[in-house]
């Protein structure tokens, strides 16, 4: 069934029933947002960038999208910056499914993504099957933990002294903004934060929402007085004096530039008075904790699985911004059958300190690969073998499979520390 509700972009003016559609769909009560948040809204709306479907008067879906970028390799700890467009907000009324209301709302949106010359597209999918349709493949993987501090697991010390200090939560966003950049720019798969993403992240202006506890929140320094670290947590609802085994409390956030603030950072962490469980979500599969502590058990993993989709727009500006492992020259077939805009052959000449990649229409194939496959390994989250065992990679050339492989290995998995 395919609906003639109408697909048009969303001026500010009319905000109220696009969020509640939005909200309502995501299960956030439909009518909630307060004048703050609503001054949060008037500051990242772009209309351009917004779109609506509405029938009979009433808006039925939503999509949103914003400019930001992307850290991709260049280097065992470097990267490199890429601009692109992140999608998020994406949202179709049950009284409107199946009639092609999100196909047309996200084709428009990655051909006006393409014609603004942004590299790729990035998001958090809510469901699996619906993002590959349109050329999205899972890109970074999260991982889940719970941390058993009633064992009393101790961390390997810091190397150099560091002070773990306190502060209120208008106090660390400057400090904090400046770690993560430097943060950011040491792992793959990671964007930017705007001054609004910060305010709604620690709450301030009055966007923390009703309920919601005030994040406790503490920076590490070093012996200069260097901020090189950070980390936020909130002690969750329960009778710590009659169940005391039970108490909990949720790691937000914990960032650090140098491995001594990380460790600095978890030696607190771990002797939280009171606290015998830590929650974190979505950390990095990677993760080190567990190889600092002297009970490696206590940290336990309760859930792995994709968190960031990717999905190529322009593959020679896309190929050409990162760094390789192996320094190579391969010719690859890309096919694009979700959209169209990745398609072409390309030469691919890379290694640790350069790399370029040009269309070569003519040249001989080394890989044939799908978009969704090179979307998968680009940020080194993914193998070819993989993607090969999937049928998304075909060899021309013999070995040439292993050879992509060893260019696009990375020393560390990617991960992104902001939610969108």
């Amino acid at each position: 069934m395919t609906s003639n509700a109408e697909i048009r972009h969303v001026p500010f003016d009319e905000n109220g029933p696009w969020l509640r559609a939005m909200r309502t769909t995501l299960l956030v009560n439909p009518g909630g947002g307060s004048e703050q948040a609503l001054t949060w809204w008037r500051e990242v709306w772009n209309p351009d960038r917004i779109f609506g479907a509405y029938a009979e008067g009433r808006c039925v879906a939503t999509l949103r999208t914003f400019p930001t970028t992307l850290t991709v390799p260049a280097g065992p700890v470097a990267c490199a910056e890429l601009p692109i467009d992140a999608l998020t907000q994406v949202t179709v009324a049950a009284t409107h499914r199946r009639q092609g209301l999100l196909t047309r709302m996200l084709t428009r949106s990655l051909a006006d993504a393409k014609e603004r010359g942004e590299v790729a597209s990035y998001l958090k999918a809510a469901e699996w099957q619906i993002y590959g349709r349109f050329g999205y493949w899972p890109a970074v993987r999260g991982t889940n933990y719970r941390i058993l501090t009633g064992r009393q697991p101790r961390v390997l010390p810091a190397r150099t002294p560091h002070q773990v200090v306190g502060v209120d939560p208008e106090q660390l966003a400057e400090p904090a903004a400046d770690v993560h950049r430097r943060v950011r720019l040491q792992r793959a798969g990671q964007i930017d934060r705007t001054a609004a993403d910060w305010r709604r992240r620690l709450g301030l202006g009055g966007l923390r929402q009703p309920g919601v506890r005030e994040p406790v929140c503490v920076l590490v320094r070093d012996a200069g007085g260097r901020v090189d670290g950070y980390a936020t947590w909130g002690a969750d609802d329960g009778d710590w004096y009659h169940d005391p085994e039970q108490t909990r409390a949720t790691v937000h956030e914990v960032l650090a530039a140098t491995d001594d603030a990380y460790r600095a950072l978890w030696t607190y962490l771990l002797n939280l008075d009171l606290v015998r469980v830590l929650v974190l979500q979505g950390y990095p599969v990677d993760e080190p904790l567990e190889w600092l502590l002297s009970d490696g058990r206590a940290a336990q993993r309760t859930w792995t699985g994709d968190q960031e989709w990717l999905r190529l727009l322009d593959v020679p500006a896309a190929l050409t911004a990162r760094r390789y492992a192996g320094t190579d020259r391969l010719v690859l077939d890309v096919v694009d059958a979700d959209g169209g805009w990745a398609s072409g052959r390309f030469e691919l000449d890379g290694g640790p300190s350069h790399a370029e990649c040009r269309p070569a229409p003519t040249a001989t194939p080394d890989l044939r690969l799908s978009q969704r496959a090179l979307a998968a390994i680009y940020l080194g989250g993914n193998t070819v073998r993989s993607q090969q065992s999937a049928g998304l990679v075909e060899e021309e050339t013999p070995g040439a499979a292993a050879r992509l492989e060893a260019m696009f290995w990375t020393a560390q998995q990617p991960w992104n520390a902001t939610p969108f």
